[in-house]
């Protein structure tokens, strides 16, 4: 069984300016993750997120999948999808890394940022898969309102709690 992890942020996205989005966001990652095993790893850390992932993967063993935590439109099935693909990749639109699914967790290096997909593609060797929940992430308000029908129950909520004051 797979590992899974979730680099998360505290405090949140400063694009977004809202902790208690970005919190909203992890909790429907988690809940699409609990779907499919017990519990999540959501990591932070000094070094930004390919250092805070590193630590988290320095004390595991064997296949482990990586879900962005600003990925409120994700699902079980398509992380069991992507986890059962590995090595496998989904990419948001700007060319970033959004999820990961390593055969083992020696098989990461800490290659996020701008271009990471292709960096990640090509170390992996990994296929590109194109899974709306995993690709669409929010980086700002504008993208939560691309996706906003979509989203998970949390995300949800808290809009509804935003839309209500």
């Amino acid at each position: 069984m797979a590992a899974f992890v979730i680099p998360y942020r505290i405090g949140g996205k400063s694009r977004l300016g809202d902790p208690k989005l970005a919190l909203a966001m992890l909790s429907d990652v988690t809940d699409a993750v609990n779907e499919l095993a017990a519990e999540a790893l959501v990591v932070d850390g000094p070094g930004g997120q390919g250092a805070a992932v590193a630590d988290a993967l320095a004390g595991l063993r064997g296949p482990v999948t990586i879900v962005n935590s600003d990925l409120p439109c994700a699902t079980g099935a398509e992380i069991e999808e992507l986890t059962a693909a590995a090595p496998a990749i989904v990419a948001a639109a700007d060319g970033t890394t959004n999820a990961l699914a390593l055969r083992d967790v020696s098989d990461f290096e800490p290659l996020y940022g701008p271009g990471s997909a292709a960096r990640f593609q090509e170390h992996l060797a990994a296929v590109e898969l194109d899974l709306p929940g995993l690709r669409d992430d929010v980086d700002t308000w504008d993208d939560l309102e691309r996706v906003r029908d979509r989203v998970g129950k949390n995300t949800r909520g808290y809009l509804e709690t935003l839309a209500r004051a």
